[in-house]
């Protein structure tokens, strides 16, 4: 595991040039969004649909290029493989799409589990959606919110929040792999799926876990040196530039650690284990 992680730095630091794309993409979507926020419903749906279109687009290329340097870039100037991007929208745009509409469909249907064993074990807390919208106006009106509320439903909002926030984190626990699978295996997104599932719960489930906790942790804290930054420009800077490093590293891992132990074993990448 050290050495996966050890070399999955290696192979970020090599192919820096990953950060170009998601670094471009992340200020032109910004753009977008704000130049194309208001507006009639309609516009705004065919903003969103446009919009989802670039982020399937994006990620079809930005993964190709994590999956091809993973595997080992051949050119030996690196900054070549953003020639890949394109290629990588051509081939992998629709099953990209695919798997956002799978991805979207599973955490529905957990969110849907989620609630039912909220109602069920938990229970409703009686807070009226415009009493909600009414306290997140200012930070003195969530204070007086939040004084108003009896120890019982304190009680239920914080199992409410643990609640959905295990689902989030097992929502995305379970489609870790899901886009290595894709890129590696098959370009079936349902085969992909199951690939997926196969090797996650499998013999390596404790390292897999483990891969996740880390990148979790690791998140974790360079979300809290980022609130802690506040207003300083410099500081805000410089966490701006490690969250996009982060990224990146997060990405070449999963598909390293995938490759390493799902693909290098066996002659048929269906029956590695």
């Amino acid at each position: 595991m050290f050495d996966i992680l050890k070399d999955s730095l290696g192979i970020t630091n090599k192919y820096i040039v990953l950060a170009t794309p998601l670094i471009l993409f992340s200020l032109l979507s910004t753009l977008y969004l704000i130049f194309t926020s208001g507006g009639t419903v309609l516009g705004m749906i065919f903003a969103a649909v446009l919009f989802f279109l670039m982020l399937c687009a994006f990620l079809s290329g930005w993964f190709y290029m994590t999956a091809e340097c993973v595997k080992g870039f051949e050119d030996k100037e690196s900054n070549n493989l953003i020639k890949l991007f394109t290629a990588g929208v051509g081939e992998y745009f629709l099953p990209v799409i695919a798997f956002f509409v799978i991805s979207l469909f599973i955490g529905a249907l957990f969110s849907v589990i989620s609630t039912y064993i909220g109602v069920k074990f938990i229970g409703n807390p009686n807070i009226s959606a415009q009493v909600l919208s009414s306290a997140l106006v200012s930070v003195d009106a969530m204070k007086n919110f939040l004084m108003s509320l009896s120890t019982e439903q304190l009680i239920k909002i914080n199992l409410w929040n643990l609640l959905l926030f295990l689902t989030a984190g097992f929502v995305y626990f379970d489609i870790i792999f899901y886009p290595s699978a894709l890129f590696y295996k098959t370009k079936n997104p349902i085969k992909a799926y199951w690939y997926s599932q196969k090797d996650l719960f499998s013999r390596h489930f404790i390292k897999n876990v483990g891969l996740y906790v880390f990148l979790f942790v690791l998140y974790f804290i360079l979300s809290i040196f980022a609130a802690l930054s506040g207003k300083n420009i410099v500081l805000h800077f410089i966490f701006t530039l490690a969250n996009f490093y982060f990224m990146v590293y997060a990405a070449v891992l999963v598909f390293n650690y995938y490759f390493s132990n799902y693909m290098k074993i066996g002659s048929k990448v269906d029956e590695v284990v």
